[in-house]
């Protein structure tokens, strides 16, 4: 109970910390909008700069991670702003569509060769949140230079800066927010703690792997075991372990990818939300598949996961658990609909290797189902 409380005044004080940063930043664009003689004309250029600030920055932001990457001996996997995602494979580059929930954008590279003395962290986290604050120190200048000039678009680029210097701030300062670290908490704590590094290691080499067409079940098991065998005790470790648990439901081996399932629900407060969540769609998913109907169709009717199937809606496999659950419903028009869905998002799915898997669980759940019905 004392660790539940503390987890929740945890986030608490998280989100109060970002919604002061917010104040503090339109405070500060106010001021420096009626510095330049726009008290009241600056609110339609600040909003204009703060939108186009926000695309911008978040540019910015993830080419930081690209740059300093690059520079410390990572590989281009993908870059992703909003739903816009380019990545390479087989050497060659591709535009694609991939939505993540909660993100605004997202580059993501191959980690160099894992090394037990370690490998690089610092540069490749902090390179998102640098290139933020550099924006806001030439936002400012230009700020400078057109404040007599041009003074709406000195407040554009005020706009501009103040979205630099939140982005910054929320990604630099050691937060984790929704359970998840951000750059600044990974920047200060991979370094010094192994395991939470192996951790880092293994979900970039596992995502990159998979971009190239692999299957969870061809990767290299040892990518899955953290050093000593660390358990899921927090969102980091938690990750590869969700990874764990997935490469068994590809492998076929579902009596044990149950049992994980089951052991990793109970980490209650140590897995990132995202994880929590799909974990008990999956054991919604399984209920159905076993013949546990009711039970299945009332885990996936709850509110929290209703929400999360509607946040995550682009993912297949998520579509595929609404799917099962309108079928196992009887509602044939639903589930028609829901299925034409499911092979247009596996079409454009930029993982290869988990689109084909996700058409084997396809093929099993359509024949649990079917089985299920005839018993009735």
């Amino acid at each position: 109970m004392k660790k539940s409380k503390k987890n929740v005044l945890g986030k608490l004080l998280t989100w109060v910390l970002i919604l002061l940063l917010g104040m503090a930043a339109g405070y500060l664009g106010a001021s420096l909008a009626a510095e330049i003689g726009m008290a009241s004309d600056a609110l339609p250029f600040l909003i204009l700069g703060l939108l186009a600030g926000f695309f911008i920055q978040i540019i910015l932001h993830e080419g930081g991670h690209l740059v300093f990457g690059l520079a410390t001996g990572y590989g281009f996997v993908s870059f992703r702003v909003g739903s816009l995602m380019l990545i390479r494979r087989d050497g060659r580059f591709q535009w694609c569509r991939y939505r993540l929930s909660g993100t605004g954008g997202q580059c993501l590279l191959a980690p160099p060769p894992w090394r037990e003395e370690g490998f690089p962290v610092f540069a490749y986290n902090l390179g998102g949140p640098l290139i933020n604050f550099v924006s806001v120190l030439l936002c400012g200048a230009l700020v400078v230079l057109f404040r007599r000039s041009s003074p709406a678009l000195a407040c554009i680029w005020i706009g501009i800066g103040l979205a630099g210097l939140y982005l910054g701030l929320v990604n630099g300062i050691p937060l984790k927010i929704s359970g998840m670290p951000n750059d600044g908490y990974n920047a200060l704590h991979l370094g010094k703690d192994p395991v939470s590094r192996r951790a880092f290691w293994a979900q970039l080499a596992i995502n990159a792997a998979q971009m190239e067409g692999r299957r969870l079940r061809d990767i290299p098991e040892e990518w899955f075991i953290l050093p000593g065998d660390a358990g899921p005790d927090d969102p980091m470790k938690g990750a590869v372990w969700v990874y764990r648990y997935s490469r068994l439901v590809d492998q076929g081996r579902y009596e044990e990818a149950s049992a994980l399932r089951e052991q990793l629900l109970q980490e209650n407060g140590k897995l990132a939300a995202v994880h929590q969540y799909a974990l008990q769609a999956d054991q919604g998913l399984f209920d159905l598949m076993d013949g546990r109907i009711s039970q299945g169709l009332d885990i996936l009717g709850s509110s929290e996961i209703k929400a999360f199937c509607r946040q995550m809606k682009g993912n297949p496999g998520i579509v595929l658990v609404q799917y099962a659950a309108a079928r196992a419903a009887g509602k044939t028009q639903e589930a028609d609909r829901l299925r034409a869905r499911l092979e247009k998002d596996l079409d454009a799915w930029p993982y290869p290797g988990d689109a084909d898997a996700t058409r084997e669980l396809l093929a099993r759940v359509e024949d649990r189902l079917a089985s299920a019905a005839e018993k009735e």
